[in-house]
């Protein structure tokens, strides 16, 4: 008998060993909370976990079976239910939630999905950190930059996330060798730094858009940390108008894809009254949003079993409805003013070429902000950022630039969260719309004003007079995104320049 149970569980430790190399890694930070998957169009969600005695039943969404959760979970837990869909929450994570975790989804007492799910709690997140690719280089270096990756007896992970399923995969582990686990990255990723440090050919990073580094000591998890390519940061900022079309994009993958939105969530047969919808495809399951309200403002996510993509969408005053003119000359010099008398201030430039991509191409409160690589050495701000000055413009130049006023010169933290907490339509005394966080701190859009850039190829030629007929142009809604790193600390406006990619932006027309 003893025997018979001693296979038991040696048969358990493998079944729960290839459960957990099958599973899709998490990581979370030590008292947060996280969602253990979604179910959409369901009838009732069901959670287990893995233990030495075998699964234990976490939660079950369906009223006819109601449980007590274990005595270790006992309020923490809760099971999410919204028309349509159902999650389960564990809240103030500790160590010990550590494990391996099942989903299911059921339909007329069917199994429908399932996903199985590794988490880690560590001790800290570490800030996000954008990956530089700098320019004339065929390498580029990644530091997992925490303090106890050094620390003796620890040991490093590295996990990337590889297109077009952006599942996490372990493809290093310094406790069990130096080499990259996965042996096609062998020829492109020397470690050095007993795995603190990775060296990437950089046609590694042209299909992988995160990789996560995390140190361990012995079982405990003591910190983890995203590192991103440009465009990918996880949370993104979008300034935008009433009446502007705003698109967030999200790539179409893993199961159970669906949006949370202010007015609720949707998913590819959705529309809201506003006429808001998915604009699904092959690969694209982006939200569109054809005519921004009042009602608009807030957190959008798109979630699905393998990916997480977070907006916030923040109103703006706008004091005209079309872009206003600049037309100059080849080889001339252009002031681009935004029109602001606040004291306290943050300005944010932007531009749009023909291509309809939007870059950030200054921001006052950032030193040694990286400029677009055709803009550098031609682009002065003023002190207040008020006015930026392009010289010696070429035909390249042309198009739409645009300017973003925040009040103050904070940036948001960590914790600051957006909830839609929007006032009536500005008056003269309060011309701006206010966002607040759960921490009372704010971010307050002042004003949103675009600028049409238009370059003659003849030098010296004037401008047209207000009664010269203007070369039409069709000027879509613009819709401003910032990508920011997270626990971003604000910084002194500097012009040095460091040699390095320009920022794609997430919206649409």
């Amino acid at each position: 008998m003893t025997s018979i149970r001693s296979l038991g569980f040696l048969l358990f430790l493998f079944l729960q060993r290839v459960s957990s190399e099958m599973a899709e890694p998490m990581f979370r930070e030590l008292g947060n909370n996280i969602e253990l998957g979604y179910c959409f169009d369901v009838d009732y969600i069901v959670v287990y976990r893995f233990t030495p005695e075998g699964e234990e039943l976490l939660g079950n969404s369906s009223a006819n079976t109601p449980i007590t959760p274990p005595v270790d979970l006992q309020g923490r837990i809760q099971v999410k239910q919204q028309p349509s869909l159902l999650g389960l929450q564990i809240s103030r994570l500790t160590h010990m939630d550590s494990g391996t975790y099942r989903k299911e989804c059921w339909t007329n007492h069917t199994l429908v999905s399932q996903l199985t799910q590794q988490l880690l709690v560590c001790d800290e997140e570490v800030e996000s950190e954008e990956i530089i690719v700098k320019e004339g280089t065929t390498t580029t270096e990644l530091l997992c930059n925490s303090p106890s990756a050094r620390l003796e007896g620890t040991s490093v992970r590295w996990y990337y996330e590889m297109y077009p399923v952006y599942k996490l995969t372990l493809f290093l582990d310094s406790s069990v060798s130096l080499k990259p686990l996965v042996e096609e990255l062998q020829s492109v990723v020397e470690v050095r730094d007993r795995g603190a440090m990775l060296v990437l050919d950089n046609s590694l990073l042209e299909s992988n858009n995160h990789f996560y580094c995390l140190v361990i000591n012995g079982d405990k998890c003591l910190s983890y940390q995203n590192l991103y390519t440009l465009g990918y940061s996880g949370h993104i900022d979008i300034y935008a108008s009433k009446g502007e079309k705003v698109v967030l994009n999200c790539p179409f993958s893993g199961r159970d894809q669906h949006w949370e939105t202010p007015l609720g969530h949707m998913n590819d047969t959705s529309k809201i009254e506003n006429q808001i919808y998915i604009s699904s495809g092959d690969k694209d399951f982006s939200l569109v949003i054809p005519s921004v309200s009042d009602e608009s403002g807030g957190e959008y996510s798109c979630i699905s079993s393998a990916n997480e993509r977070q907006y916030s969408l923040v109103l703006c005053h706008t004091k005209t409805s079309l872009p206003h003119q600049k037309v100059v000359s080849e080889g001339e010099d252009v002031v681009l003013n935004c029109d602001t008398d606040q004291g306290d201030h943050t300005v944010l430039w932007y531009r749009q070429q023909a291509s309809l991509e939007q870059e950030l191409i200054y921001d006052s409160n950032i030193d040694n902000f990286q400029i677009p690589e055709d803009l550098r050495g031609k682009l002065a701000l003023s002190n207040t950022g008020d006015s930026l000055t392009i010289s010696n413009v070429e035909m390249k130049n042309k198009g739409l630039y645009f300017c973003v006023v925040l009040a103050g010169s904070n940036t948001l933290e960590e914790n600051d969260y957006f909830i839609d907490n929007y006032d009536e339509e500005p008056t003269v005394e309060d011309n701006f719309y206010e966002v607040e966080s759960w921490n009372n701190s704010h971010i307050e859009c002042i004003l949103k004003q675009d600028t049409f850039l238009i370059i003659n190829h003849v030098r010296g030629k004037s401008s047209p007079s207000s009664d010269q007929p203007v070369p039409t142009y069709i000027i879509a809604s613009i819709v401003v995104v910032i990508v920011r790193k997270k626990k971003a600390k604000p910084k002194e406006a500097t012009s040095n320049q460091d040699p390095a990619c320009t920022q794609g932006l997430t919206s649409g027309v």
